[in-house]
């Protein structure tokens, strides 16, 4: 059973370590068009997607080893230090050209209906 994150820490080391199997060619990459909602920190300008930063610990083993995670706990959980970014924000644009440039970069495209969240 996964465990949901209860500190933002937590969610700024999965984005790290997210970003890491990425780089390191972990078998995540191939899910990188499936995920809808991605959280964005500045300080690392990285991203990562909710059901993997909303899990204590994960890594993308972790990820890809059976069922239970569910987007809708991660999400609810998240809500506690991310908004959802507007479109009329000035920085959706560059925001989703940097997260649809990323995917663009291991051949996945962004999903239309992609939502970016940013730290409150």
């Amino acid at each position: 059973m996964y465990v949901l994150v209860t500190e933002l820490d937590e969610v700024l080391d999965n984005v790290k370590q997210f970003n890491a199997d990425l780089k390191a060619g972990r078998d995540v990459n191939d899910q990188l068009s499936q995920f809808t909602h991605w959280y964005y920190i500045s300080e690392l300008d990285q991203f990562g997607p909710s059901k993997y930063v909303g899990y204590k610990n994960m890594t993308s083993n972790d990820y890809l080893r059976g069922d239970g995670k569910d987007g809708r706990d991660t999400e609810k959980v998240l809500k506690n230090w991310f908004a959802t970014l507007d479109e009329e924000d000035t920085r959706y644009t560059p925001l989703w050209v940097k997260l649809n440039d990323m995917l663009y970069e291991y051949r996945k495209s962004l999903r239309k209906n992609a939502k970016i969240h940013v730290l409150k």
